[in-house]
């Protein structure tokens, strides 16, 4: 049995319901109908329990008062499920496995957690440092005397994940490309690119860290600029990170040298904007053997 609430012009009805099968099919029955449950109060509600209980003699109820509770943690293991999942199945481990043996922590550990933070709640790394126990680990101030725990973790092997990451970003871009073509037997033949521009809220610069045109009009914020290939799934092919104030037009012959030289294509598409398929560009396009599609205003054509 279950209770039901059916609403009726705004009023709301409680029923008692019961599953029963009948001739095959499951069929639902009123056992009781308390009718408009908007006329009891709190007070009512609460003495039918108690002589229920009384009634069936059941001794391990226990009322708990709202005012008694207290939240002492809250933990999500549902988004490590899932990031487990994913990197099992591009076959993560076997990559980090292959890593250098130096390292003496956990790194796909530390790209997992990294992952789970970004789908969940985007954090700082320091953020993620300290709020490891929502996903389930201990974080680790100072190394203890004895040996770290699975769990553990410290804040520079989140930084020192990092540097990894950066090292390896063209190995970990082909691994992953090819792992998505064996395991969803598909093939890249459309290719869609663009560029953004990520703003930090600093005006300081370096070698790739630029004063330069913002997309989100963050004209007084150094900034990256982003460019990105994605195939007709919508999934990423590739990436690369450009100096603040590069011109955009000018980070599309690298994109396609590097698609060309590391991934082995039939025959591609290339989709771009208008901004970004300049004559020199579109000669790289036409050099790779390439097709492309580029939009254009109208009084650009030739009449």
């Amino acid at each position: 049995m279950y209770p039901k609430i059916s609403k009726v012009k705004g009023k709301r009805y409680l029923r008692i319901m019961e599953s029963k099968r009948e001739n095959g099919k499951v069929k639902q029955h009123t056992v009781i109908n308390f009718g408009n449950i908007d006329k009891y109060s709190k007070k009512d509600i609460t003495k039918l329990v108690d002589s229920l209980f009384k009634i069936f003699e059941i001794d391990e109820y226990e009322k708990i008062e709202d005012d008694l509770m207290e939240e002492i943690a809250r933990r999500n293991y549902g988004a490590k499920v899932i990031v487990n999942k994913i990197f099992e199945r591009y076959e993560m481990k076997r990559y980090f496995e292959r890593l250098d043996k130096e390292i003496k922590y956990n790194a796909e550990e530390m790209l997992k957690i990294m992952v789970m933070n970004r789908i969940v709640e985007p954090k700082s790394k320091l953020g993620i440092f300290n709020n490891l126990e929502y996903f389930g680990y201990n974080k680790v101030e100072v190394k203890k005397e004895k040996d770290l725990e699975e769990k553990d973790v410290m804040l520079h092997w989140l930084y020192r994940t990092l540097d990894i990451l950066a090292d390896n970003k063209e190995s970990i871009e082909k691994h992953m490309y090819n792992q998505r073509i064996s395991l969803f037997n598909t093939t890249v033949d459309l290719v869609f690119y663009d560029v953004t521009t990520l703003a930090f809220e600093t005006q300081q610069t370096n070698e790739i860290l630029q004063m330069g045109y913002s997309k989100d009009k963050k004209f007084n914020e150094s900034q990256v600029v982003l460019g990105m290939s994605i195939d007709q799934d919508r999934m990423p092919v590739s990436f690369d990170i450009y100096a603040g104030n590069t011109f955009e037009g000018h980070t599309f012959k690298d994109s396609i040298e590097k698609m060309k030289k590391e991934y082995q294509l039939g025959k591609v598409i290339v989709v771009a904007d208008r901004g970004m398929m300049s004559k020199k560009n579109i000669e790289v396009v036409e050099n790779s053997n390439y097709e492309f599609i580029v939009g254009k205003s109208i009084k650009q054509l030739k009449k």
